[in-house]
């Protein structure tokens, strides 16, 4: 799977550094592998999915203004 930013989804992105825990970026390796998405598409799903099984609407919180 080549490496770099996909294609725009028309949405606003922001990259944001990330650092990982031994085991959890082969981990994101191999599944962004066997689902043929990139690891960004796959943690905002997980982040996406945890925040809807606790009841959090992300489309209802606004922009964090100390980001950008």
């Amino acid at each position: 799977m080549p490496r770099g930013r996909a294609k725009s989804t028309g949405k606003t992105v922001k990259p944001a550094g990330v650092t990982f825990e031994e085991g959890v970026l082969d981990y994101l390796e191999t599944l962004s592998e066997q689902e043929d998405r990139s690891r960004s598409w796959l943690i905002n799903r997980m982040v996406k999915e945890h925040a809807a099984r606790n009841g959090i609407d992300l489309s209802n919180l606004k922009p964090s203004m100390s980001h950008e």
